[in-house]
């Protein structure tokens, strides 16, 4: 499967992002409790939000994890990464914790 791009408009780490990018990659383990739908409102939840990346790679990938996002009565964990020269926010992984 391939990663599916959604537009987007918040702000995160004081950046502007305008795209979500959407690795399938969380179908496998959990896409009978979270989607797309899921995922993009759980991105909106970072606007205005700054965070400390928990490792960047030798591209300059910034890799974050978000815990404890409430939507409804559940709480999710999102993983998520940014690259300083790019205005998306790529999710690798979400799930319900």
């Amino acid at each position: 499967m391939s990663r599916r791009t959604y537009k987007l408009d918040i702000d995160v780490n004081l950046r502007r992002f305008e795209k979500a990018v959407i690795d399938p990659h969380y179908e496998q383990k959990h896409g009978k409790s979270i989607n797309d739908k899921i995922i993009l409102e759980l991105v909106k939840m970072l606007h205005k939000e700054v965070h400390i990346p928990q490792d960047i790679d030798e591209d300059g990938y910034q890799y974050f994890v978000r815990d404890g996002l409430a939507l409804g009565n559940k709480k999710y964990r999102l993983i998520w990464l940014t690259h300083p020269k790019e205005n998306y926010i790529g999710i690798i992984n979400a799930y319900r914790r």
